[in-house]
């Protein structure tokens, strides 16, 4: 016979957690493969597909790094709200309606270059903090939980955009496919070869700011500290209100950034879920949040870590002819072993025999 205890770690060093970490992303790909390979494809396939081809071929690496800027801009929004003990899951639905204020910005406004492209990507901002300010508001007034609001409100904007490229902003000139029209020439952001290198530049700045707002602000200080312990944080004075408010706001102008920037330099019109803007990077970009530790510098690697899986899993959905939602899957059996990680480093199992 024997017995389970789990006792809290009270001291844990940054080397352990750091080991957990690697140590659960290695048994989340691990589980991913051991998948693959029960459904008959080869191991061997499904690593290089996954790892080599990815950050090795110029060709997919470019394709990776296409993925990882949005998904490194959102997951560095993801960071703040989650510092502040707030699991916001709403960053699909926000990037969605930036793409779609950015959409409105290019076809109804008479600009000229580049003030067109500066203005649309401000108008994408908008878009993402008005999308976040619902549940942000049910949160810092009512205390709603933020999982339901903010998966709730990524639903509502997957049925806007539907309503817009099946109804008022559907093209004529798209052989009945729900397309809207391509965004005029001079909104567009150009990539070299392939690569959105403004995108990335915007990325590494914003990384930048959320290093300053989370390691040298007022705002990053009681941010942490609601989200270490919130009930010392509300006795010392700071206000609940505005840590939620302008944490969702952050999170929500940067999915709202990363929407319109997929639009202005990739997409170049919106359409239905095989041609979305989104690509299901909002709900990546949790993974990639949590894979970092919730530091900014450390976003960047993970970001471009997450790109590489999101164009290998494409890869091999196409290779092996399996369903769009392997991904998802991938994504699940991540996240699923970095809770399973969090678990570990706050507690311990003894075992004890009799």
């Amino acid at each position: 016979m024997f017995r389970v205890k789990v006792l809290r770690r009270y001291e844990v060093s940054s080397r352990f957690k750091l080991v957990t970490y690697l140590t659960s992303f290695i048994v989340g790909v691990f589980l991913f493969i051991l998948f693959e390979v029960l459904l008959g494809a080869n191991p061997y396939e499904v690593v290089d597909r996954l790892f080599v081809r990815p950050l090795t071929s110029y060709d997919d690496l470019r394709v990776s790094i296409r993925y990882a800027v949005p998904i490194g801009i959102i997951a560095s929004g993801l960071l703040i709200v989650y510092r502040a003990g707030i699991y916001s899951i709403g960053a699909e639905g926000q990037m969605a309606v930036g793409a779609v204020f950015a959409a409105w910005a290019a076809y109804t406004l008479s600009l000229g270059s580049p003030t067109s492209v500066v203005v649309a990507l401000l108008v994408g901002v908008l878009g993402g903090i008005i999308w976040g300010l619902l549940p942000a508001t049910l949160k810092a007034l009512l205390n709603v939980n933020e999982v339901l609001t903010t998966l709730m409100m990524n639903f509502i904007a997957y049925s806007l955009v539907d309503y817009l490229i099946y109804g008022p902003w559907r093209s004529p000139k798209s052989y009945g496919f729900p397309l809207t029209e391509p965004i005029p020439t001079v909104f567009t952001i150009p990539t070299h070869d392939g690569v959105p290198v403004i995108n990335f530049l915007v990325f590494t700045l914003v990384v930048f700011l959320t290093y300053v707002v989370t390691k040298m602000s007022k705002l990053g200080f009681q941010i942490r500290a609601y989200g270490l312990n919130p009930s010392t944080a509300y006795a010392s004075g700071m206000s609940f209100f505005k840590v939620v408010l302008l944490s969702f706001v952050i999170s929500g102008a940067l999915a709202g950034l990363a929407g319109a920037l997929q639009l202005l330099s990739i997409h170049h019109r919106l359409g239905p879920k095989s041609w979305s803007v989104t690509e299901g990077l909002g709900y990546t970009a949790i993974v990639a949040a949590w894979i970092s530790r919730l530091e900014p510098l450390a976003m960047i690697p993970a970001s471009l870590l997450m790109g590489a899986l999101v164009n290998g899993g494409l890869a091999i959905k196409a290779v092996l002819g399996q369903s769009e939602g392997v991904v998802n899957l991938m994504n699940g059996m991540i996240l699923l072993s970095i809770v399973a990680a969090e678990f570990f480093i706050n507690y311990r199992l003894v075992i004890r025999f009799r």
